[in-house]
């Protein structure tokens, strides 16, 4: 019986000791997990602060960027503003400068202005004038025409109807008094087509318009000045785009009716305009749409709906139709469309 006592109790002994060893085994395991999973968060929690270093590190150098940037643009900015300072500096003295220009330059309009007032009071004292001349002698729709004997003389600066002698009727005239010194006659005036130039022999002769607007003198009127003494002959030509040219000739004088009223003289030229009168028309009679005296086979006043003095036919056409376009039927000088008025000086 002792002998199974004995066995029980190694047995015991056994079972106590499997447990021990079995309990130290579990505890060495857990101990170990335990361990493993520090491991594992500590390397973790390095890496997320490797990653905000580097973040850290970015953003360090995403602001140096910027302060450089900024840095950049500041220096910039101070340029333009030295810039403008100076622009406004500069435009002070050229507002001053140019205030001073349109100071004198608006002094010369009002003086030009002053004088084209004058003018036209002049002008309207003629017309005046003029107008009770009519009353003593008669209504007219044309200039009126000339008297058979003319064998006095006339000053082109007279600012009044002008008589040519004691006996002869007297016509209004149109004195120009600011180009080239004043004292010029106006035999022709174009500059608005109001008034047809596509006329007769006897209308060239006699003259037709009103010295208000458009006109042309007469041939007549044109031969007795002429004829009397030394005339210089002025064209002002004003093209359709506002520029403005002059021809310019030393001596100008034209035939009797019995010559055709040919281009008799015509002087030395000077000016900025082409010379288009000496060429092909000096020494030419006058051609009118009923009268041919050109060289052509046809009538060039009637091609070219005019009256001048052609050859075959042009290098002018001043009394050509009134339009702004390339024909050769409209007024021109050298083939050039203008506004004309005709001047002669004694």
């Amino acid at each position: 019986m002792s002998s199974n006592v004995r066995v029980a109790i190694h047995c015991y002994r056994l079972v106590l000791f499997w447990t021990f060893l079995a309990s130290a085994a579990f505890a060495s395991g857990a101990n170990s997990t335990e361990n493993s999973i520090a491991g594992y968060g500590f390397e973790v929690m390095m890496a997320k602060l490797d990653y905000l270093q580097y973040k850290l590190h970015e953003i360090e150098l995403g602001q140096k960027e910027r302060d450089e940037e900024f840095a950049e643009k500041f220096t910039k900015l101070e340029g333009s503003i030295e810039s403008i300072q100076w622009a406004i500096i500069r435009h002070d003295r050229d507002a001053g400068h140019n205030l001073t220009s349109l100071q004198a330059h608006s002094q010369k309009i009002l003086t030009q202005q002053t004088a084209c007032a004058n003018h036209e009071k002049m002008r309207n004292e003629i017309s005046q004038l003029t107008q009770k001349l009519n009353q003593s002698i008669g209504s007219y729709s044309m200039l009126l025409p000339p008297a058979s004997g003319f064998n006095g003389s006339v000053k082109s600066r007279n600012e009044a109807p002008v008589k040519l002698s004691e006996n002869s009727y007297p016509f209004a005239a149109f004195c120009e008094q600011n180009s080239f010194g004043g004292g010029w006659l106006v035999f022709q005036y174009r500059f608005d087509g109001s008034l047809d130039f596509y006329r007769n022999w006897t209308e060239y002769k006699q003259g037709f318009g009103n010295i208000n607007k458009e006109f042309w003198i007469g041939l007549e009127r044109l031969y007795q000045l002429t004829s009397q003494g030394r005339y210089e002959l002025l064209v002002e030509l004003k093209a359709f785009n506002g520029s403005y040219r002059y021809a310019q000739y030393d001596e100008f004088q034209i035939g009797s009716e019995s010559e055709q009223y040919p281009l008799k003289k015509l002087g030395t030229f000077n000016g900025t305009a082409e010379d288009a009168l000496t060429s092909r028309h000096k020494g030419m009679k006058f051609s009118t749409k009923d009268r041919d005296n050109d060289l052509w086979s046809a009538n060039c006043a009637v091609s070219l709906e005019g009256a001048w003095w052609y050859n075959s036919c042009f290098d002018s056409n001043l009394n050509g139709r009134y339009m702004n376009k390339s024909d050769q039927k409209s007024m021109n000088w050298s083939k050039d469309a203008v506004t004309t008025q005709d001047i002669l000086n004694d």
